[in-house]
């Protein structure tokens, strides 16, 4: 689902309006030994449950879905391990180039995990939505549980109907591919403190990308395809 925002409206409380605006906040609250409630094996199987209803194909190790499954209790125990015991590497991204679109001759990079990693992606995102969820402003639609475009519609005709005339649309040039890791893990630090937890996003971030049968390292910009993706919303 695309980013979707209304700017239109007038603020509703006090409360920061933008998650950089939480950086060292008086009496913040920071989330501590998280990394065991990713690696609880119920939630790797909800990650995988969701992995599979997304679909998608494989990454760099050619694997399907359907060939994931055969084995998934495999391969989450697996998982159960690797991320315990601190020894889970992630493997690079798959890049595609597909069309951008509306705009006509125009690519955007599409970074593809693999199955595995896509599901311990989905971990990760399962625990982190709970902690940022509460920070995001009420006129933030997209990447969110339980909103949609549609919902960003109706907001922006309440708004309208409420005689606010002017309707700002922008847009981030290339900001899945320009993101700054420095930044990012300085905003996930402000929220985490669990080390091992902010180590294992810096690798995924960090991981780099196959394209064309040659790996490249990958310095910034969060990969356009991976289940962690909408962490790019943390700068808003």
């Amino acid at each position: 689902m695309a980013r979707t925002s209304s700017l239109s409206e007038k603020p509703r409380s006090d409360k920061p309006r933008r998650l950089v605006d939480w950086l060292n906040p008086t009496g913040a609250r920071k989330v501590h030994s998280l990394v065991d409630k990713i690696y609880k094996k119920k939630n790797l199987e909800i990650a995988w449950i969701k992995v599979k209803k997304n679909k998608g194909c494989g990454g760099v190790d050619g694997q399907s879905i359907g060939e994931f499954e055969i084995d998934v209790t495999q391969h989450l125990d697996r998982l159960y391990n690797e991320l315990k015991s601190g020894k889970y590497n992630p493997k690079p991204v798959l890049q595609h180039l597909i069309p951008k679109a509306g705009q006509a001759g125009k690519m955007r990079a599409l970074g593809i995990p693999t199955i595995y990693d896509r599901v311990c992606q989905q971990a990760i995102l399962n625990r982190l939505e709970g902690i940022f969820e509460p920070l995001f402003d009420d006129a933030s639609f997209g990447y969110r549980q339980g909103r949609s475009t549609k919902d960003a519609l109706r907001k922006v005709w309440k708004e309208i109907e409420e005689g606010h005339e002017w309707i700002v649309d922008a847009d981030l040039e290339n900001f899945f591919g320009s993101a700054d890791h420095g930044k990012v893990m300085t905003l996930l630090s402000q929220r985490i403190a669990d080390g091992k937890v902010l180590k294992l996003i810096e690798n995924i971030l960090k991981a780099g990308s196959m394209v064309e049968g040659r790996y490249t390292v990958v310095e910034e910009g969060v990969p356009q395809g991976g289940s962690l993706s909408p962490l790019k919303v943390i700068f808003f």
